[in-house]
């Protein structure tokens, strides 16, 4: 149960969930657009409580984004509105000596420029070897770098991993963007289907400058290592351009002649294949 219309609505754009649409329907019992009000039972859970009936229930599992508990930290170090620990570039909260990471911060994004929630252990660890290389500097050489934002998942038969922004989080940002969808196989054409799985990319980009924002990969085959290359670009501010010609290997058991990123970028670029 949610309240937005698609499953990982938040998490991938919409040509990678008409791809997992059919999965999902076929393994899950959905029912999206729904406010959750409530629990029934007496001792344990019976039903959940929705704007639009009771559903029977055992066992229920709230997984509702992430909520800075810094109500005790009130009066201690400054907090903004929604109670997210105040960092400076260099992860320095107000009172002297002291740092903040993890989930209680907002952290530098690299696409968007400027903090917003990423709720990683990735995020964490990065910002955790930072405050012990610096800890002991009056001022530290160079501010927190910021973060990418990429994460991976299974879901029943399939694998994807994203990095950066999408389409959701691009206009929650009120960035300019625009997205691309490309679907191909694996491997070249006179690879067995059978040994051919098809493969999807989806790329969130500046229209202007072709700057890469954002991107995800989805498959039956684990191509998830491809979501690590995207957040590598992302991080060195590539452009569309740059990922469409970036020199990668070709051996047939592999990928095909093009690299799958390749062949993205070109046809974001509305590029003739070749």
């Amino acid at each position: 149960m949610d309240m937005i219309d698609r499953p990982l609505g938040t998490y991938l754009n919409p040509e990678l969930l008409d791809v997992l649409e059919p999965t999902f329907k076929k393994n899950m019992d959905l029912k999206m657009g729904v406010k959750i009000e409530g629990f029934n039972g007496n001792e344990k859970v019976e039903s959940v409580k929705t704007d639009q009936g009771d559903v029977p229930a055992d066992l229920v599992v709230v997984s509702a984004g992430v909520t800075p508990n810094t109500d005790w930290l009130k009066g201690t170090v400054d907090l903004d509105q929604r109670g997210w620990i105040k960092t400076d570039p260099y992860l320095r909260t107000n009172v002297k000596d002291v740092y903040a990471i993890g989930d209680a911060i907002l952290p530098l994004s690299i696409p968007v420029g400027k903090p917003m929630p990423i709720a990683l252990a990735t995020t964490t660890r990065r910002e955790a070897q930072y405050v012990v290389d610096h800890i002991f500097e009056d001022k530290p050489d160079r501010a927190f770098r910021g973060v990418i934002g990429a994460s991976a998942l299974s879901v029943f038969d399939y694998h994807f991993a994203t990095a950066g922004l999408n389409k959701f989080s691009a206009v929650k940002n009120k960035l300019d963007y625009q997205t691309s969808f490309y679907e191909d196989h694996m491997r070249p054409a006179y690879v067995p289907e059978a040994d051919n799985p098809k493969v999807y990319v989806s790329l969130t980009f500046n229209p202007y400058t072709h700057q890469i924002l954002g991107g995800a990969v989805l498959s039956k085959y684990d191509i998830t290592a491809q979501g690590n290359v995207l957040a590598l670009a992302i991080s060195h501010k590539m452009r569309l351009e740059d990922l469409a010609e970036q020199d990668f290997f070709f051996q047939p058991g592999f990928d095909r002649q093009w690299s799958l990123l390749n062949l993205a970028a070109q046809h974001a670029l509305g590029m003739a294949r070749f």
